[in-house]
């Protein structure tokens, strides 16, 4: 009887065990399947692919599939740990994209192979990829991977936003949002105060969630993370924790709980206004006349999607081939976070919401994640301005997500392309239909940003 956990088909924080790993690595049908989104999800030529990699550098072991291979042939010993194995394994945004496709045929989990060959790379001596290992030291020393003074990191508060020391609930900010794109937090932090909903920051006691460390493959380094943060956490009697990073949210949501229990509840930011708004703690009175766009992130979709407990038995029918019994669940990414965006950006008066092609668990990655925007930035921009184009040919004036991350990578892309496109973050445009009456302070609004 083998009695483990499924593997977490979006957390990278894998429990693949050495077995599992030997296994899949050679049970790749080499398809090529992770390099589209499914047939039926198809809506253009132009629109087809899933994965930033293989769109970049366009040979096979820059996809999904291919890097199963090189981690086989590493496997074998007919590959040797090399400068050269090390770069194509880390120019993966860890997306998640191929494991999607993957499973409209396999059960094979990409991801979380690629996730256990940076795991080994690094044990190796070949990773992470040295811009990586600076920003690993900044979260080492200064807790944020930005190499910020650590005492500056709730600068970004405004005198007139009201928190409250003795509440339950946590707004945990995030490197991002606290350090780069302060217009995220700030906005989230006026939007509670408007609804009257209490809650407190931990200042100089936020530390960064790890995300950033546990993509390279540096477990041991993201470990500790996990029981700093949790041991203030659960000091402070914490019950709900809110988020407004999408990689907060998913580490948090997904990867620590693989590596220690804890008893609060976590929620994406787009959740909880949702339910503010329809307890009539927020009222969105006022108009924002635009065609907008939304960017799924992938921590806050695919990835963010938990893992499943199976206990079963595995029936072998001939090499390589074996079923489950029970079957295992088979994990597209469908349960990620799709609707709660999507229902605010609805409820706001003046918006006409329009979808780009690739949408939900089929969204085109933004190129920011992985480690790919500080090691291989050009990779990242590449990626952002192809997302930017497909949200250019919707006809939207303004492209908006939940996540500090995409929202910098794809500002990037938008500059790099001299787009007439603008981004906005999704709690940009809640706090304007909370405050901005008019389309002129809006725009005013946008420059700023």
């Amino acid at each position: 009887m083998l009695n483990y956990l499924y593997v977490t088909i979006w957390g990278v924080s894998t429990v693949l065990n050495e077995q599992e790993y030997k296994k899949m690595i050679k049970s790749c049908l080499r398809c090529s399947i992770c390099k589209w989104i499914p047939q039926l999800q198809i809506k253009s030529q132009k629109y087809a692919t899933i994965c930033p990699s293989i769109d970049m550098f366009n040979f096979h072991a820059y996809s999904g599939g291919g890097r199963i291979i090189l981690a086989l042939a590493l496997e074998m010993g007919r590959l040797k740990p090399s400068k050269e194995l090390t770069e194509i394994v880390y120019k993966c945004t860890e997306c998640g994209g191929c494991a999607v496709a993957c499973k409209f045929l396999n059960t094979l989990e990409p991801l979380e192979i690629i996730v256990k060959l940076r795991e080994k790379l690094v044990s190796l001596g070949y990773g992470p990829m040295p811009t990586q290992q600076q920003y690993i030291e900044s979260i080492k020393n200064n807790n944020n991977p930005y190499n910020e003074a650590h005492e500056k990191r709730f600068d970004w508060l405004p005198n007139d936003i009201k928190t409250d020391p003795n509440s339950k609930v946590l707004y945990f900010v995030g490197c991002t949002s606290s350090y780069r794109r302060k217009e995220i937090a700030v906005a989230t932090a006026r939007i509670l105060n408007a609804a009257n909903y209490p809650f407190k920051i931990l200042r100089e006691n936020e530390f960064c969630c790890g995300s950033p460390i546990l993509r390279t493959g540096d477990k041991e380094s993201f470990l500790n993370q996990v029981d700093k943060n949790l041991d203030i956490i659960d000091k402070k009697g914490i019950e709900t924790v809110v988020f407004s990073c999408a990689g907060c949210y998913d580490t948090f949501k997904v990867d620590y709980p693989l590596e220690r229990k804890y008893n609060f509840k976590v929620l994406h930011t787009t959740e909880l206004f949702n339910e503010l708004i329809d307890t009539s703690k927020l009222e969105l009175n006022n108009q924002v006349p635009y065609n907008v766009t939304y960017h799924d992130p992938c921590h806050l979709g695919r990835n963010s999607e938990p893992y499943e407990e199976w206990d079963g038995d595995e029936l072998k029918m001939m090499p390589l081939v074996s079923i489950n019994i029970p079957a295992k669940p088979k994990r597209c990414g469908n349960y990620g976070i799709y609707d709660s965006p999507r229902k605010l950006i609805e409820k706001i008066r003046g918006i006409d919401f329009i979808e780009m092609e690739r949408i939900k668990e089929y969204a085109y990655c933004c190129g920011a994640g992985g480690g790919v925007k500080a090691a291989f930035p050009e990779f990242a921009l590449n990626t952002a301005k192809t997302r930017i184009e497909e949200a250019e040919d919707t006809g939207a004036e303004i492209i908006t997500s939940a996540c500090p991350f995409c929202s910098s990578n794809l500002k990037d892309g938008i500059n790099a392309k001299s787009s007439d496109l603008r981004f906005l973050d999704i709690s940009e445009l809640v706090l304007m239909a909370l405050g901005s009456p008019n389309k002129s302070s809006i725009a005013s609004s946008m420059e700023v940003s």
